[in-house]
């Protein structure tokens, strides 16, 4: 293989056989290196093969505008979850995970505090996941000397759910982006509108839903005895409450699954989030 472009000591763009571009991960990998220098295979530690030219060039633009120490917190963090977690992780974590940590201390340098109202169900329903997110943020916080909150972790920690590798995550995960477009069809269709996706209420109302469709798969739907608020926000929310309804005939059809009460509320409520404008 050969270097193509050397992005810092341990990470350069290389060529492999097939003439694709990928980016390669190691320590002193590209230390006195430069473009046209045969790679020294026995430094790679990790390799990221994106999906297609345009994908290799956002790798490379976030690598070179990252903070190397942001590169390296990273990357222990994913060591430290290797070690404590039984699943493989998908290496591509590595580059979600840059991203994700660089913007999340953007926004704390900028002083912008994002609430995550779903810390209570990363806690609950992946803990080992929210372990290693709470790990994460501690490590940040010391290596980097700032304070990055608590709700960051479950962030985190839905990263390395995601990165499940295995063949019947695989099928789920196909599942569930079948699962999440259908829902945010039928809400569109039913309320004639088109979603903001650049919109706070939309990013948390995906990010619900994802966890949603995980209780469904798991068989961990959240269950309440406590009828008064459900009546409540049937009646003062009539037409996403409708909408929910739509939802829970759409689970029964896919999954062969009735919804608890309890989710239909929450699904009811993050509706009328997200379609007031």
């Amino acid at each position: 293989m050969k270097i193509v472009k050397v992005m810092n000591n341990s990470l350069i763009l290389a060529q492999d056989e097939n003439d694709k571009q990928i980016v390669i991960m190691g320590k002193g990998l590209g230390f006195m290196k430069k473009a046209g220098d045969d790679l020294d295979v026995d430094k790679i530690e990790k390799i990221f093969v994106a999906k297609g030219e345009n994908e290799t060039k956002d790798y490379v633009k976030l690598i070179e505008r990252t903070p190397i120490e942001y590169i390296e917190t990273t990357n222990e963090i994913i060591e430290y979850a290797t070690e404590k977690l039984n699943f493989k992780i998908n290496s591509q974590i590595f580059i979600t995970l840059i991203d994700h940590i660089s913007y999340a201390i953007t926004r704390y340098k900028s002083n912008i505090i994002m609430q995550n109202r779903l810390l209570w169900e990363v806690k609950k329903f992946y803990p080992k996941e929210f372990e290693i997110g709470k790990y994460a943020i501690k490590h940040i916080n010391d290596k980097l000397n700032i304070e990055l909150p608590e709700e960051e972790a479950a962030n985190i920690a839905f990263h390395f759910v995601n990165a499940q590798t295995d063949e019947g995550e695989m099928q789920n995960t196909l599942l569930t982006i079948k699962m999440l477009k259908d829902i945010f069809n039928i809400i569109q269709y039913n309320f004639g509108m088109k979603l903001d996706k650049d919109s706070l209420s939309y990013s948390r109302f995906l990010t619900h839903l994802q966890f949603f469709i995980q209780r469904l798969i798991d068989d961990k739907m959240i269950e309440s005895k406590d009828t008064f608020i459900f009546e409540q926000i049937k009646n003062e929310y009539p037409k996403q409450f409708k909408c929910s309804e739509l939802i829970r005939n759409y689970v029964k059809k896919v999954l062969d699954k009735e919804l608890t009460k309890e989710e239909i509320l929450y699904l009811t409520i993050h509706i009328v989030r997200v379609t007031q404008v």
